[in-house]
């Protein structure tokens, strides 16, 4: 894989742009690279995170959190299928909106969690 010097990095960085590939195989070279090179610290950081967490409600901070960044994902995505719309990249267009739609289902199930985060209050037994 043909990988930017940080030269490169630097100076595309000054104009807001930043290193295109050149093909598919480097594009899923540099995704797996950057996810196996995270995956073990974010698996600890987050496992260390969970273990703090003490009853239902030690969920909730983390799942509101969780529920706008995924927001957030899905604004962006939304934004570059309009944009691969007016460019005319169709099947890009088809990819990114079920991209979308996949952060939207996940959006639901994020928020359902959170919600289910508050305990339900015990119902007196009846007589």
């Amino acid at each position: 894989m043909k990988k930017p010097s940080r030269l490169v990095e630097f100076f595309y960085g000054l104009f807001g742009r930043s290193y295109a590939y050149e093909s598919a195989d480097e594009v899923r070279e540099v995704i797996a690279k950057n996810s196996y090179d995270a995956l073990l610290p974010r698996i600890g950081t987050h496992a260390k995170g969970a273990a703090q967490i003490a009853d239902s409600l030690g969920f909730q901070p983390g799942l509101v959190d969780l529920h706008g960044e995924l927001h957030d994902t899905w604004h962006y995505l939304t934004a570059l299928r309009g944009r691969a719309h007016d460019l005319g990249c169709d099947q890009l267009v088809l990819t990114l909106g079920l991209a979308a739609e996949d952060v939207q289902k996940a959006l639901a199930a994020v928020a359902l969690a959170a919600e289910e985060t508050v305990p339900v209050p015990e119902l007196p037994a009846s007589r």
